[in-house]
């Protein structure tokens, strides 16, 4: 089984994620980090307990993350997207204030001491969480096994400015450290996880199938989600999976993605390239070798997407 450590900034593609985790037999989710991102981080930290508890996965531990970007600004929240609680119209019975002025770094760097060289982290929120770890004890970190972080948008559009994608934009400081400082480093940018398309039919297939509390959420947050994505672009067929793209990437699905080795940099300057990430796709450049090179996925076989979610979400296996 793969061990991982989901960093998340709790919000509805989160949530498919962490629900794709939780019943996917070659995952063991052994932590959950919870940060600022899509809503704050008490919120985020409260629905990741109320999903595990609607699991009866209690014993996984969460550890709170980041309350904001490294540059100390306020963070931004996107209730449009994500809901007022971050859950779509879904309203956890828990109380967020519970979740304040927390912080246990100490409880993720005992998991991976613990788990040394095996431990995959997949980080789908702003990468502020992972930077301070990393910051706080490299030695420790160095014992992390590989690290998967869906963020960018290379020679794309993006999606919380013209060229920057919500996480890397959310803290391109972070965002840039740990893409010039993370050996075994995967980006699942934009380019594929817009592709990554779950459309209400499929949606509906999942919902008939659900037979678990956590698995009745599916349906109603993603419809909420399909109208924001419908309000912005009728023309788009479903819900982007960003994060579940992003953890799939991390169990190396057979013809899933098609990849580049590149140095990334991510702008942290304010103008208006800020959170833009950048490598070199040239047609005279080549994949890349060395601590400072990052392999980004850049092609998505959306039928082998889609029929491996199918086969985790149905109970199909």
């Amino acid at each position: 089984m793969t061990k991982i450590i989901l960093f998340a900034d709790t919000g509805i593609d989160d949530t498919i994620a962490l629900t794709y985790a939780l019943k996917n037999p070659e995952i063991d989710l052994i932590g959950v980090v919870s940060g600022y991102g899509n809503v704050d981080r008490e919120k985020t930290f409260r629905n990741v307990e109320y999903l595990l508890e609607l699991a009866g996965r209690t014993d996984i531990p969460v550890i709170a993350g980041a309350t904001r970007p490294l540059s100390g600004e306020e963070p931004v929240f996107f209730p449009e997207v994500h809901g007022i609680e971050g859950l779509g119209p879904i309203d956890p019975p828990i109380p967020e204030e519970r979740y304040a002025n927390r912080t246990n770094f100490s409880k993720l760097f005992q998991l991976i001491k613990e788990n040394r060289n095996e431990v995959i982290i997949v980080n789908v929120g702003r990468c502020t969480s992972l930077a301070i770890a990393h910051y706080l004890s490299p030695e420790v970190m160095e014992d992390v096994k590989a690290t998967y972080v869906m963020g960018g948008a290379f020679l794309e559009p993006g999606n919380a400015s013209e060229v920057a994608e919500a996480n890397f934009f959310g803290d391109p400081i972070a965002a840039d450290y740990v893409c010039q400082n993370l050996v075994n480093l995967t980006i699942v940018p934009l380019n594929v996880t817009k592709n990554a398309i779950l459309t209400p039919g499929i949606v509906n297939l999942i919902d008939t199938r659900a037979d678990s509390p956590l698995e009745k959420i599916i349906k109603p947050i993603l419809d909420f989600y399909y109208e924001y994505y419908q309000q912005r672009d009728p023309s788009i067929t479903g819900t982007p999976q960003h994060d579940l793209a992003a953890l799939m990437a991390a169990l190396d699905i057979n013809g899933l993605y098609g990849y580049k080795k590149r140095e990334v940099r991510v702008r942290h300057k304010g103008d208006i390239a800020y959170g833009e990430s950048i490598a070199d796709f040239r047609p005279e450049s080549s994949n890349c070798f060395g601590p400072n090179c990052a392999r980004i996925a850049l092609e998505i076989d959306q039928d082998i997407f889609v029929s491996n979610v199918l086969e985790i979400l149905t109970n199909n296996r």
